[in-house]
């Protein structure tokens, strides 16, 4: 297979098979932006929100509890695992969805 970048379009790829059938990639990103910071959200900064989230919500004591460790793991983003990071930003997202 054979890809390349799609001129003057940055953001669209052609890609052809062996076979010689051809697909156009029309390539997308959602940039989640903060009216008042004008700057894109960054993973840290959504885990820390969904923690915020939930403080404001009259959270049980475990809820409290996941809040906290969201709101560590967001302030010590740069020092975390991988592993760590991927997790905070599953329950972000789990919180997300409850709430």
């Amino acid at each position: 297979m054979v890809a390349s970048a799609d001129d003057p379009r940055e953001d669209t790829i052609t890609v052809q098979s062996r076979g010689g059938i051809r697909y156009q990639l029309d390539l997308a990103y959602d940039r989640t932006v903060d009216p008042g910071a004008g700057e894109v959200s960054t993973p840290a900064a959504d885990v820390a929100a969904a923690a915020d989230r939930v403080l404001a919500s009259n959270p049980s004591d475990a809820d409290r509890s996941v809040a906290g460790l969201l709101n560590y793991v967001a302030a010590t983003w740069e020092k975390q695992d991988i592993p760590l990071r991927e997790h905070a930003q599953a329950v972000a997202r789990d919180l997300a969805r409850t709430r």
